[in-house]
């Protein structure tokens, strides 16, 4: 287990973009829909950069929710691997009426599930694939796609997971997003608001438990967690509850913890100076050729 500090964690991609080369002309993007159980259609997008017919290892994208597939557009092409991105089954609300609260839970309920059953899909199909090396499939999960990412690696054989300002424990991290809100505003009243929000939300709806899910990774996997120093969004506690989970994993594990706030999709210039050390460690733990 290796415990650094000093990489930068601002970047969706700072970690599985290896071998990346800026200016790469895009060989190839491939569009795809995957039809779920429910009949609900979800487009995903296979990026290549290479004209090569050699087979490669492919990483699953999970950014920001609101970014979905374009997530991958974040991250400059690499010929050492296909970037797979999609558009999630579920989506937030800006404001909502007390009203559409029950609604809203089925809803995000069912888009939770079917987001983790297109993670058991893409695996299906990525190893069906004559381009694709089978035995080098990557999940990454940034932020609020860490959890899935957890789960996915949990129930596929995904070979590396890499977890970018990712957390468990999420009835306190539900809480902490409603009470650092309301806290300024209403005092110890927004403490109380925030706790009453967060016990009806784990009573609404059904959520797998990142926790669980990160014991019961395997040996063979490789595991890159990494979370950034002053994080606003995640607090401490949620964050060493999923690092205490995947201590007791059978997974090989690299933790590191950096300088810096929350991820932000739009911090793109620092992934230049990022990627030699991000390339290092896919490659020690053979996850690239």
């Amino acid at each position: 287990m290796v415990l650094a500090c000093g990489l930068r964690a601002e970047l969706i991609g700072v970690v599985f973009a290896a071998a990346l080369m800026p200016n790469l002309a895009l060989a190839g993007e491939e569009r795809l829909a995957l039809q779920l159980a429910s009949g609900t259609e979800v487009q995903v997008r296979l990026l290549r950069a290479s004209d090569s017919t050699a087979r490669l290892p492919a990483i699953i994208v999970l950014g920001g929710l609101e970014r979905g597939s374009a997530a991958v557009d974040l991250i400059p092409r690499t010929t050492d691997a296909v970037l797979v991105g999609f558009d999630y089954p579920l989506w937030l609300p800006q404001r909502m009426r007390w009203t559409e609260v029950l609604p809203l839970a089925r809803r995000l309920e069912q888009g939770v599930h079917e987001t983790i059953e297109i993670l058991g899909r893409l695996h299906a199909l990525l190893v069906r694939r004559a381009d694709i090396d089978s035995g080098r499939l990557s999940i990454v999960g940034v932020s609020l796609g860490a959890p899935f990412a957890v789960v996915g690696a949990a129930r596929q054989d995904y070979r590396g997971l890499v977890i970018i300002d990712g957390f468990g424990d999420l009835p306190h991290t539900v809480r902490y997003q409603f009470a650092r809100r309301w806290r300024p505003r209403y005092g110890v009243l927004g403490d109380g608001l925030a706790w009453l929000v967060q016990t009806a939300a784990m009573a609404l709806i059904d959520l797998p438990d990142p926790e669980d899910a990160a014991r019961r990774l395997r040996a063979d996997q490789h595991v890159y967690m990494i979370n950034a120093q002053d994080d606003e969004f995640v607090p401490e506690r949620s964050r060493e509850s999923l690092r205490e989970a995947l201590r007791q994993s059978g997974a090989q594990l690299t933790f590191e913890t950096t300088p810096g706030r929350h991820i932000r999709g739009s911090d793109e210039q620092v992934i230049a100076r990022l990627y030699p050390q991000a390339r290092v460690w896919m490659q020690r733990e053979g996850l690239l050729r």
